[in-house]
């Protein structure tokens, strides 16, 4: 989880599980060699305690010098707006102050205090909702720059550690109430298990950590398999028929990790989709099948396509337009650190500068996740669509190459060719979404600061 010289930034509620995760940390921050930094979210749910416990955690890191960002939001009015549940928009609110709070900080590491109890109301989750095998392996240690210092521990253990160290904590009244799913599979349906056996939760993160150890396995076999069935193709990607000669678990696999990557995120790909998609496959050609995230399956010759629908209503590039974001002549501006919505287009973009150059192996093959060498853009980055002289740098020795060529030798229709969302500096294209990034901007052993680029749907 941890090296020498890594700044770890500790996501604390003040609650009893983050505050004793940010206590182990800070006695073990001089040990271990690394730096520590402190955010806290007020959501503005609970009113007056909410900021109580702001205070709380703002009081706790001064009193230690312990460097904090507050940030306060309206999380209902944000979640409402985007037709998302409380929960989810809170956590999404969350993980992008988490986020700017790493980059003011310059952490490398983001520290959660999820523990075991967290890991097994995950499993029975993820269990009732059907989301199969993945599900069953609970909350990750460790998963990109977030890390989980305690989910090795149980909940009774952390409260226990805290009344041996005198450490008084803040008490979140909304984690009480059984109206949310997994508040009632925390008071209601762990405790019975409990009585079954006293130690239920210690034994499923057990089972956690052996179905984790399994899947990686698995992965292997997947990724060793994929290019077989699984290619890309315009904006989506072609699933071959021939994959219903494997065995059933590699074959969901597949299917799984193919409509991920069109979407952008495994969230709400669900078993009974992994179904839907592979009953398709017996179906004739021309049957579709709409799927989460606006992803439409269709049966071709030879096997299925997979592509996200684009919005309607993408504004003309002649004037100012209404969409979210700073939208003028020429698109909409990127900031380089930050978040910016194109509701259009149904895309939330992320972006954050990353300092320290990781391991070169390191980058990331998504479809939608993209990183760029920062110091060789040139100017103002903006996202629009295509404009006559567009091009790409396609070689290393800086060879051209139209925007328009490319997009008939990718054989993309002409009818779609004005809906591709560009992302451009005041030169040329630096990434066609979905499809390439322009050479001179690719990031290699040299780079000094990566721009990471993250575009999800919604």
């Amino acid at each position: 989880m941890v090296e020498e010289g890594d700044h770890i930034l500790a996501a604390v509620s003040g609650g009893a599980d983050s505050l004793c995760m940010l206590m182990v940390l800070l006695a073990a921050r001089q040990e271990k060699g690394y730096r520590l930094s402190v955010v806290h979210v007020e959501h503005g749910i609970r009113g007056e305690e909410s900021w109580q416990d702001a205070a709380f955690v703002e009081s706790f890191c001064r009193d230690r010098g312990i460097p904090a960002r507050i940030y306060h939001c309206q999380a209902a009015e944000y979640a409402k707006a985007h037709k998302m549940t409380l929960e989810e928009g809170a956590r999404q609110l969350r993980y992008g102050f988490f986020g700017q709070a790493a980059a003011g900080f310059g952490a490398n590491k983001i520290a959660v205090a999820h523990n075991r109890n967290d890991c097994a109301e995950t499993m029975l989750f993820h269990l009732a909702r059907g989301s199969g095998l993945r599900g069953l392996k609970g909350i990750s240690p460790v998963r990109g720059e977030v890390i989980r210092p305690l989910l090795c521990v149980g909940r009774k253990e952390i409260e226990a550690y805290l009344r041996e160290m005198g450490q008084g904590y803040c008490h979140d009244k909304t984690n009480e109430e059984v109206e949310y799913a997994r508040n009632r599979i925390r008071h209601q349906v762990l405790p019975a298990l409990e009585e079954v056996n006293s130690q239920a939760v210690e034994h499923m993160g057990q089972a956690a950590f052996a179905v984790a150890e399994a899947l990686e396995l698995l992965e292997g076999l997947v990724q060793g398999s994929e290019g077989k069935y699984v290619r890309e193709q315009g904006q989506g990607v072609f699933i071959s028929q021939e994959v219903l000669e494997e065995k059933a678990f590699l074959r969901t696999s597949l299917l799984h990790k193919a409509v991920s990557k069109v979407s952008g995120s495994s969230r709400d790909i669900a078993e009974i989709h992994v179904k839907q998609l592979s009953g398709l496959l017996e179906k004739q050609v021309g049957r579709k099948l709409s799927l989460p995230y606006g992803i439409q399956a269709e049966r071709t010759y030879g096997g299925i396509r997979l592509e996200k629908r684009q919005r309607q209503g993408i504004p003309s590039q002649e004037g100012p337009g209404k969409q979210e974001g700073a939208f003028g002549n020429g698109g909409w501006v990127l900031p380089p650190e930050g978040m910016l919505e194109i509701p259009c287009f149904g895309y939330r973009i992320c972006t954050k500068i990353i300092e320290k150059m990781p391991k070169f192996g390191e980058i990331p093959k998504k479809m939608y996740t993209k990183w760029l060498d920062y110091d060789k853009i040139k100017g103002i980055m903006r996202l629009r669509t295509r404009q006559a002289k567009d091009f790409f740098i396609i070689s290393a020795d800086g060879k051209k190459k139209k925007l328009k060529n490319y997009l008939i030798d990718e054989k993309i229709p002409r009818q779609e060719r004005d809906s591709i969302l560009l992302l451009a500096d005041d030169v040329h294209i630096l990434w066609a979404i979905g499809w390439r990034i322009s050479e001179d901007v690719k990031v290699t052993e040299h780079t000094k600061r990566v721009l990471e680029i993250q575009v999800q749907h919604y």
